[in-house]
C-alpha cells in the first residue's frame, strides 16, 4: 500500500510541476539585448558612398556623401545589406558595407 501512495504522490507531484512549468509565461527578451540600427547616427567609411533612393546598385543617385558624412540611420533593409538614412534634408539608401 506504502508503494502505491508514493507512486500516487510522486505522480501528483509530478504533475502539478509540469502544469506549473507549461503554464509559466514566457517572456520577450528586454529591448537592450537587441542592437538595432533605428535613430543611431552612422558614419560614411569608404571614401565615398551613394546615397540612392533605393536599396540597389542600380537606383539613382541622389548625392555623394563624402568619407566622415554623418547619416541616422533609419532602419536595415534587404536583408540587412542596406541601410535605409536621413541625412540633412533627404533620406535614401546606402550599402551598409560602406557605414560603421
Amino acid at each position: 500500500m506504502r508503494a502505491i501512495l508514493s507512486t500516487a504522490s510522486a505522480l501528483a507531484v509530478a504533475t502539478m510541476l509540469a502544469a506549473n512549468v507549461s503554464a509559466a509565461p514566457i517572456s520577450a527578451p528586454s529591448a537592450s539585448n537587441y542592437l538595432t540600427v533605428a535613430d543611431q547616427e552612422m558614419t560614411v567609411s569608404n571614401s565615398y558612398a551613394n546615397l540612392r533612393q533605393k536599396p540597389s546598385t542600380t537606383s539613382k543617385i541622389l548625392d555623394k556623401l563624402p568619407r566622415g558624412t554623418k547619416v541616422m540611420a533609419i532602419e536595415k533593409v534587404s536583408a540587412g545589406k542596406w541601410v535605409h538614412v536621413k541625412v540633412g534634408s533627404k533620406d535614401g539608401y546606402i550599402e551598409m558595407k560602406l557605414l560603421k
